[in-house]
């Protein structure tokens, strides 16, 4: 076969004297039609007519035609899929004569172009000369509906990449119909086999998932997405300053290099080392993590040197061995026809990006135990797999604190890089090694100026508004700097204050009322706002106590007839039958799949879940105070305080709070009225003096759990209220009084919500919600406290005594005559902490910060000071006798 072969073709217009309709004129009309009539969700209906003119070409023996057959079947499938993915921008219903007028003009313009399929064809789709001639057609139609120039370009210019995604699904579908085009072309497509072409799938389909529209927006990840930075830890070498030392004091023997994090990661590829095949990458809630992911999976599959597959763990069911786990999410998935992890058929050289580990959940909660097996199994495969040379190559993201979690298992200070925000402070600046200079540029002035190109808003840098301290920790952020872009768009007054709660609520009212210049969607009419949110909560309940992401349409029936929103879930799933379930949740989840014969639904981002569930922690919290108010001014009326309890154990029971849906909690907190937080706080506090004398009813729940499980949701539903105590303190930032029942009793209880530490990490969550609390005179020797938070904490008259209080926060407690005697605080921060008359006898205080703190009178005999902050302490009558004060700051 020659290597030059190839022929010329143009759209046909007769077979065996047969018309043949294949033009693009019936193509926009059926999808203008679909428009106008409001079909909406059936546009594989709309454009069938416009497909099946077509069919007989099928029947065709002329590898022309053929060829023309496969790709009119592929443009037809990448422009309904791009209309269909952007349906919510084409609210404008022209008449039917103009929509005739329009779509000759585009077929005229689209009649004289000639086609050439040769070998370069099926290397390089993208670049077949009919796209940008059907790029601006499909553009000025989308214009014709009111979308705006610069969306309808950023539209049309995804053309290329579904079109390739189309051709490769087209050839997977009807590989008879095409079998002509393997003898005439001679090209690595035509002449794949079966594995080849599930491989050349599935790589379209990776890089057509960043050019996906972003929420209710015309533009994808990849027209928006800034390369991020990320920083390596490396052992520190030399001796750096003092202020250095104790800026860095919880890291010091470590350094943070900056690096450029696509770079690194591809240095990583190419160097191909058998022995340093994982990489691990750690950010926090919506640092760009996955963003990352999809868009370098995408990258390395359009280079085609490695094959790339993506698994988001949170559709990824681990098991005991990784390749039988593997094998059963590429079935599922249904792209690729093989195991790339099978010993006979698996391929030579893989990457495998596993997106989020902290979605391995069970039971509600993140489940440190299947996240480190997880680990373990991913490093015994990969060393299994590269005993001879690089097979596979993994990288890992996730949330911080499960990284950390299962930092032990990453011998190489190099595996771990975490991920850096766009803007970092001078001041922070200091804190990193960055001979690049990659700190010195603000990439959101980069991320504006990409967004107003691609939304047509023409922003061309942070607008000044958004250019504000107490707003660069939102901004600076990949997510949050989005949804504050969607949030200020919508010419509403935006908060200030930096709360990301109340972004969030001006998202939801604008999903809302979706203004598209006074339009608002019929779906949503008869649903007041109140309704909407409130059903949103409520999904967002269902999906916290499932596995924190996913849920299904039975399990939300459930929650909402539990809490009597029977008739508010109909009319809601009403609107669903018309076919916008996307608008109505906006950006909160999307349909996903079928579990045991149920739809199953995600969040886009679990950080919309755990905001939604904040909402309705809060709101149960407001409700239990007015019942249980009721109840004291009417027996008759409310409730007392086992049918309270009982009800929080219902909404908190099934699963385990965590720090990031507590942040949600503290910031819901801080929008609510002062007064109303008070009047919370002390509920709360009477009700877990109830729940510590009596113990939580769960012998009320129906069904009535076994004991195992009972134990498990009893423990849960108390920690969610020590922790929503908590929440209610930082705002009113009042000491909580707590009637404990004995000296004994608190020590008890957090013993039991601590339970055992797993590693050595000072992130144990319970420990976080301390302070502000009124502990005087309770028993709590040799209790462990590490990286404990008790700051404004009233520990007067506390037996501490042999505590391990490492790393603690006692800023501004009060101490005052506590018993701290062979207690550890080392490296603890007891910044105007009142220590007066404290037992401090042979404590371990190196490193502390005791900057203005009251020492008067205390006894600091024997007290280990070495390198101890004491700047502005009042040591008026300290007993410092034997003290080490070595390196001391006085």
């Amino acid at each position: 076969m020659s290597n030059t072969s190839g022929f010329s073709i143009s759209k046909p217009v007769a077979l065996w004297n047969k018309p043949i309709k294949a033009d693009f004129k019936e193509l926009f009309k059926s999808l203008g039609k679909g428009v106008i009539d409001g079909v909406l969700g059936k546009w594989e209906e709309v454009a069938k007519d416009a497909v099946e003119a077509t069919a007989a070409l099928g029947l065709a023996a002329a590898p022309e035609e053929v060829a023309w057959l496969l790709i009119y079947r592929s443009l037809v499938e990448a422009i309904v899929s791009l209309v269909k993915g952007n349906q919510e921008l084409l609210f404008e219903k022209p008449n039917q004569s103009d929509l005739e007028l329009l779509c000759d003009r585009l077929n005229d313009s689209l009649v004289s172009i000639e086609l050439r399929i040769d070998q370069d064809f099926f290397r390089r789709p993208k670049n077949l000369p009919i796209l940008e001639a059907i790029k601006t057609a499909f553009a000025n139609w989308l214009k014709y509906f009111s979308v705006n120039e610069a969306q309808a370009l950023t539209i049309s210019h995804r053309l290329p990449t579904y079109f390739v995604f189309a051709l490769h699904e087209e050839w997977a579908k009807h590989p008879e119909k095409y079998a002509c085009l393997k003898e005439e072309l001679d090209t690595p497509f035509t002449q794949a086999n079966e594995r080849e072409q599930s491989w050349q799938r599935y790589l379209a389909w990776l890089q057509k998932q960043v050019e996906e529209p972003m929420l209710l927006e015309a533009f994808g990840l990849k027209q928006v997405y800034v390369p991020l930075h990320a920083y390596l830890k490396q052992k520190i070498g030399g001796k750096k300053s003092e202020e250095f030392e104790r800026r860095v004091r919880e890291d010091k023997k470590y350094q943070r290099v900056v690096l450029d994090l696509e770079i690194e990661l591809e240095a990583w590829l190419e160097k191909g080392d058998r022995n340093d095949a994982i990489r691990v990458i750690s950010g926090g809630p919506g640092s760009g993590k996955s963003s990352f992911a999809k868009i370098f999976a995408a990258n390395q599959a359009e280079k085609g040197k490695i094959p790339v597959l993506f698994i988001p763990l949170h559709h990824f069911e681990p098991s005991d061995d990784l390749v039988d786990a593997v094998g059963n999410f590429v079935r599922d998935d249904g792209f690729l026809r093989h195991n790339p992890l099978d010993k006979d058929k698996g391929d030579s050289r893989l990457l495998i990006i596993f997106d989020g580990i902290d979605e391995l959940a069970m039971q509600g909660k993140i489940a440190t135990e299947i996240a480190q097996k997880f680990v373990r199994e991913v490093q015994r495969k990969v060393e299994r797999f590269n005993v001879r040379k690089t097979c596979l190559q993994v990288l890992i993201s996730g949330r911080e604190l499960v990284v950390q979690a299962n930092i032990s298992d990453f011998r190489q200070s190099q595996q771990i890089l975490h991920i850096l925000p766009y803007f970092v402070t001078e001041y922070e600046r200091n804190n990193y090694i960055d001979d690049r200079n990659l700190l010195q540029q603000d990439q959101r002035q980069i991320w504006w100026q990409k967004y107003g190109n691609a939304s047509g808003r023409a922003y061309d840098c942070l607008p000044e508004e958004l250019n504000q301290d107490n707003l660069t920790e939102i901004t600076a952020q990949p997510l949050l700097n989005y949804l504050v872009a969607l949030s200020f768009d919508q010419k509403k007054k935006f908060p200030t204050d930096g709360n990301l709660n109340a972004i969030y609520a001006n998202l939801l009212t604008a999903v809302y009322q979706r203004g598209w210049a006074g339009y608002q969607h019929p779906a949503i009419r008869g649903i007041e706002e109140k309704d909407f949110v409130r059903v949103l909560e409520e999904i967002a309940l269902a999906s916290w106590h499932g596995d924190g992401r996913t849920t299904t349409v039975r399990k939300i029936e459930a929650h909402c007839e539990q809490d009597n929103l029977n008739n508010l879930l109909k009319k809601f799933q009403k609107s669903t039958k018309l076919g916008v379930t996307r608008l109505l949740i906006a950006f909160y989840f999307r349909e996903i799949g079928v579990e045991e014969q149920e739809k199953t639904f995600e969040f886009t981002h679990k950080s919309f879940g755990e905001y939604l569930t904040a909402k309705r922690i809060v709101r149960e919290v407001r409700l239990i105070h007015k019942k249980l108010k009721d109840c004291q001014n009417d027996p008759d009326e409310g409730w007392d305080e086992r049918e309270a309890l009982k009800r929080w154990a219902i909404l908190c029971g099934l699963s385990h709070i965590d720090q990031y849906l507590f942040n949600f909690v503290v910031d819901e907190m801080c929008l609510q009225n002062a007064s109303d937080v008070s009047n919370w706080q002390q509920t709360l506090c009477h009700l877990i003096s109830f729940m510590l004398r009596h113990g939580m009813p769960m012998e009320r729940l129906t069904p009535r759990p076994d004991f195992q499980e009972e134990n498990r949701q009893a423990r849960n539903a108390e920690e969610a209220l020590l922790a929503v105590l908590n929440a209610c303190a930082r705002v009113t930032k009042t000491v909580s009084k707590i009637q404990w029942h004995s000296p004994e009793a608190f020590g008890t209880w957090i013993s039991r919500l601590q339970g055992q530490r797993v590693h050595i990490s000072p992130d144990v969550f319970c420990l976080n919600c301390l302070s502000f609390l009124d502990l005087q005179g309770c028993i709590l020797f040799f209790k462990d406290f590490l990286g404990a938070n008790l700051k404004g904490a009233n520990l007067k008259e506390t037996n501490l005594k042999g505590a391990n209080l490492k790393g603690a926060n006692l800023e501004r407690a009060n101490l005052e005559e506590a018993n701290l005697e062979e207690a550890n605080l080392e490296r603890a921060n007891l910044e105007r902490a009142n220590l007066e008359r404290a037992n401090l006898k042979g404590a371990y205080l190196k490193g502390a910060n005791l900057e203005e703190a009251n020492l008067k009178g205390a006894n600091l005999e024997e007290a280990n000071l070495e390198r101890a902050y004491l700047v502005r302490a009042n040591l008026e009558g300290a007993n410092l006798e034997g003290a080490n004060r070595k390196g001391a700051k006085f």
